[in-house]
């Protein structure tokens, strides 16, 4: 295996800006256009570059190349050339490294000469449309949703919060991918070494295409060896400008529709867009039942095989009756029977997402119930363990963040082989594994557990008019939010 490091030059293209090297960069692709153009009183020949697909040909034929036909005046250099243009935005192309990169991200290049070019915005209006969440819904809320394209995305951002402090600070990460990324934050609100921490851990990544949320999250968070997020995403321009309001740092990336939030810890990723849309008391209700459900999807399924295998006493008697007797037919012990089951809900929950809507719905429905009932009529399984693992799974599905609700399902193995193997002690031991887990997880240098880590219980949503300071813990700029 080859052990030398990556090789980055720089420049990418050290050949001079000329026609003959700007088609040799792009050879070989087939949207790349070339139209040569007879400028001027003099008739100077100048070079028209654009990649199809990205660009507006309506735009450059009526914005680029005719005013470069009727010019009267000599055209004897791009300054000359962006004077006659109108174009909204235009920028002078020193070498090839900046042509390439202009061309594919939407501009059209005139090259006049050695060196001596310029390019001028045409961007195609092609793209998907703004439309309502699809994951985040909610009653009350807003109705749009990020989308693919940054710039739409930072309109949108603009449109719920119109703040003039709002930065809005672009990098270019990717060597090959060339993805925008947008740091954003509130001036005189966000603390600026959480955003120079962002801004330098996207300025350190080296890799060919930063394309996936997956890559995104884990050299953001610095890619710890754990399954719970430690970046809370959103699709809601209006919570993601909650989140800038109560200073944390946004982060939005090119053909992405999400938006990213750091720091976030564990009660961030229990709260969800309606506990802002109700009622602060139907909200808390709301947000306390969200807790418990955490704690029955993490723990039933482990309590249960623990209880039935080690600590029968600990059920009431007419319980433990019903379930011995629905036991009697059934060949697997009860810990392998809900590892099993817990195996088969995982695998009709991956078939339901990765079929089409209507399979995965059919999929979905014929698991649970046909192939469900079908087991305990044929006592493979008992009715008190499909019973235990259907709840989990449904308390799984209360989870608002869906990287939040894999961690659960992932450790809720782990919980419930500890107690297959040594009872409440193994449910314990996990347990405390994991608790010690989560105290070591930072984002961003706050602790994972923060607020619970100082004894405080955030599981009921304050009213509104109370929540006069943000969180202490982010260090903002300003700390009170509120007369």
């Amino acid at each position: 295996m080859d052990s030398r490091p990556h090789p980055r030059p720089e420049p990418k293209y050290p050949a001079p800006l000329t026609h003959e090297n700007l088609c040799a960069v792009f050879q070989g692709a087939a949207d790349f256009t070339v139209r040569r153009v007879e400028s001027g009183i003099r008739g100077e020949t100048v070079y028209v570059y654009a990649i199809d697909g990205l660009v507006s040909g309506t735009d450059i034929s009526d914005f680029v190349v005719k005013p470069l036909q009727h010019s009267r005046l000599p055209l004897d250099g791009e300054l000359a050339a962006r004077r006659q243009v109108p174009n909204a935005v235009s920028v002078p192309v020193p070498d090839l490294d900046t042509a390439a990169s202009l061309l594919v991200n939407g501009f059209c290049l005139v090259l006049f000469g050695r060196d001596d070019a310029a390019a001028f915005e045409v961007k195609t209006g092609e793209k998907r449309g703004i439309a309502p969440p699809q994951v985040e819904t909610t009653i009350k809320s807003a109705k749009d949703a990020f989308t693919e394209t940054v710039r739409t995305n930072t309109s949108l951002l603009r449109r719920h919060l119109r703040a003039p402090e709002l930065r809005l600070e672009e990098q270019v990460v990717g060597r090959r991918s060339l993805t925008n990324v947008t740091v954003c934050s509130l001036a005189g609100i966000t603390d600026p070494s959480l955003v120079e921490a962002v801004s330098r851990r996207l300025r350190s990544i080296d890799i060919d295409g930063l394309l996936t949320p997956a890559a995104v999250e884990e050299y953001l968070t610095g890619s710890r060896k754990t399954a719970f997020p430690l970046a809370l995403f959103t699709e809601r321009p209006e919570r993601f400008a909650w989140g800038l309001l109560a200073g944390r740092v946004g982060v939005l990336v090119d053909g992405l529709p999400l938006g990213y939030l750091l720091p976030c810890t564990l009660t961030d990723q229990l709260e969800s867009p309606e506990d802002r849309s109700g009622n602060y008391a139907v909200a808390s209700a709301v947000r306390l039942l969200r807790y418990l459900s955490v704690a029955a999807a993490l723990l039933g399924p482990g309590i249960f095989a623990a209880v039935c295998l080690f600590h029968q006493e600990m059920i009431p008697l007419a319980l433990l009756l019903a379930i011995e007797e629905s036991r009697q037919s059934v060949p697997l012990s009860t810990g392998m029977e809900v590892l099993l089951l817990l195996i088969a809900f995982e695998l009709l929950q991956e078939a339901g997402l990765h079929l089409p809507q209507n399979l995965g719905q059919a999929a979905s429905i014929i698991g649970g119930l046909v192939v469900g009932t079908a087991a305990v009529e044929a006592s493979l399984i008992s009715p008190a363990s499909l019973i235990v693992v259907a709840a989990a799974g449904v308390c799984g599905f209360t989870l608002p963040q869906q990287d939040l609700a894999d961690a659960v399902r992932l450790w809720r193995f782990a919980i419930t082989a500890g107690g297959t193997a040594a009872g409440l002690a193994g449910v314990t031991g996990v347990l405390l594994l994991l608790l010690l887990h989560l105290g070591d997880l930072r984002s961003l240098g706050i602790p994972y557990l923060d607020p619970l880590n100082q004894g405080k219980f955030p599981a009921l949503r304050p009213r509104l008019a109370a929540s006069k300071y943000r969180k202490q813990e982010l260090d903002p700029g300003n700390l009170r939010n509120q007369r």
